[in-house]
């Protein structure tokens, strides 16, 4: 019968383990899980009671010893780890092995936390459990700078914390610097560091977006309108409005407008708007034109005048490099762009629709520097002959503008000194006098249809930024995360850990076990 006992003290440590499992899994003590745990245990009682002499005497043997000395190693590697990581834990280093990075801050994120100079406290409302985003979140931001302070509060921990800053539902958070607020309900980088922008700047500029002129609608939600974009320049803290400067009185660009946006005009412009514009850059206004192949030539002129020539063309890409994306070769893509501040460390495509070509003039007024920022590939050109009639995708050399082609240039004519200021009326201190100028030649990319089509946003949002003259702000900015959890019932994390971390670990040591007992 003795030989029997060790399988029954298994058995009865197996039926135990069996009992709990099936409890754990169910969530409540079934009638097979009791009598499972009940005879167990019986059998683990009797098994302890028959064999307590062997047990007695197997403590105090020769091999126990060595037993004891290996687990006193064991503690001893343990306690060098442990002392490792609290070394380790001073130095502040992060290695980001997902696919998509998505622990990575984006380049917005990373100069905003940098130019902060003043404390900003971070307060989240979450529920346990359900804020390891967010601390993951937070903990990286804090990491770049230390001025981000952060505190993860459970209301229904601390209710009282919750009243006293008003905040009635979960996932709310409260950004404060001072006496400025900023609530967010999502915990994601992009929302996140769009409410850090708003609560850390001192002022609001606002851009205008001019109408009258068939221009783009800023607040249609529809494939062509510009709401996507309008947004996007109020999560940065721009404020946006739509103005008809033929309606002005006098006709001129208001001094409130830190940048006017001309976007997809279809009609010519009034001789007293032209005017209007000249005075605006010349006091050291910041213009924006996006102009498609059908805008009418008095931008054009416009823009000659200040040393930027928009052709009378459109853009053909013949590289097939679109196609790979779904596009033909009136969309060209571009991934090639200059040395300058818009475009500073932008390594994404962009991709534009029935584009024209804009680069820089043969005659570049004095005082003026004009830049090609963005080009598209060599196997394009700017088409002089409409397409309809066009029977060839090879350029002619004798009309047409051979690639690579330019469809986006900037022309910006710097103070003679920084003394060229002038006191602004609406609170945004001193405003430089620099004049400044950027034209793409197309206006499709940064509607709801494209925007979001790998870098479009970007760029469209950092020209104004430059333009605005908020350098800070220029960069590629966090994109939503990749969801790529694996959603599982209560039932199924519990039958993994089970049998996956429990089960085989027990089986290895009982097969251990028996290995041993037969050697013996």
């Amino acid at each position: 019968m003795k030989d029997y006992l060790p399988f029954a003290g298994l058995t009865g440590l197996a039926l135990v383990l069996g009992g709990l499992i099936l409890w754990s899994i169910n969530s409540l003590i079934t009638t097979l899980a009791a009598v499972l745990m009940i005879v167990g245990g019986a059998l683990i009682i009797g098994f302890l009671v028959l064999n307590f002499k062997q047990i007695k005497e197997g403590l105090s043997s020769r091999s126990t010893k060595f037993g004891t000395n290996a687990a006193l190693m064991i503690v001893f590697v343990f306690g060098i780890l442990i002392v490792v990581n609290i070394l380790l834990s001073k130095f502040n280093a992060r290695i980001d092995t997902t696919a998509a990075k998505q622990f990575s801050l984006a380049e917005q994120t990373k100069k905003v936390l940098k130019n902060l100079d003043q404390p900003v406290q971070v307060t989240a409302f979450l529920k346990s459990g359900e804020d390891f985003q967010a601390r993951s979140l937070f903990v990286e931001y804090s990491s770049r700078s230390p001025h981000f302070k952060w505190e993860i509060v459970d209301p229904d921990r601390k209710p009282s914390v919750a009243k006293s800053m008003n905040v009635t539902s979960y996932g709310t958070i409260v950004l404060q610097r001072g006496t400025a607020e900023e609530r967010l309900t999502k915990s994601s980088e992009e929302d996140l560091t769009n409410a850090l922008i708003k609560v850390s700047r001192e002022s609001v500029k606002k851009i205008c977006f001019t109408i009258g002129h068939g221009e783009r609608p800023l607040e249609n939600t529809e494939a062509d309108g510009l709401s996507a974009l309008q947004q996007g320049l109020k999560d940065e803290k721009y404020e946006v409005e739509s103005i008809n400067l033929a309606m002005q009185d006098p006709v001129e660009v208001p001094d409130e407008c830190t940048v006017l946006v001309i976007a997809g005009p279809r009609t010519d412009l009034l001789p007293n708007e032209k005017q209007a514009l000249e005075a605006f850059l010349k006091k050291g206004g910041k213009v924006l034109m996006m102009l498609d192949p059908e805008s009418p030539d008095s931008y054009v002129d416009f823009c000659l005048n200040h040393g930027i020539r928009v052709g009378h063309d459109v853009v053909v890409d013949a590289s097939g490099i679109g196609q790979l994306f779904g596009a033909g070769p009136i969309m060209p893509l571009v991934s090639d762009y200059a040395d300058h501040a818009i475009v500073q460390d932008f390594n994404v495509m962009t991709f534009y629709n029935q584009a024209r070509s804009v680069s820089r003039a043969e005659a570049v007024p004095s005082g003026l520097t004009v830049t090609e920022v963005a080009k598209t590939n060599p196997r394009s050109w700017g088409e002089t002959t409409p397409l309809s009639q066009s029977q060839r995708l090879e350029p002619n050399p004798e009309q047409d503008l051979l690639g690579p082609v330019s469809l986006l240039a900037v022309a910006e004519k710097r103070a003679d000194d920084q003394s060229q200021t002038r006191e602004d009326q609406f609170g945004l201190g001193a405003v430089s006098l620099e004049t400044r100028l950027a034209v793409f030649g197309d206006s499709d990319f940064a509607t709801n249809g494209m925007i979001r089509m790998q870098g479009n946003r970007d760029l469209v949002l950092n020209t104004v930024s430059w333009l605005a003259e908020e350098e800070d702000l220029i960069s590629v900015r966090a994109k939503a995360p990749e969801d790529r959890r694996l959603s599982l019932t209560q039932k199924q994390s519990r039958l993994i850990l089970y049998f996956g971390v429990i089960l085989l670990p027990f089986f290895i040591f009982v097969t251990g076990i028996l290995v041993y007992i037969r050697r013996k």
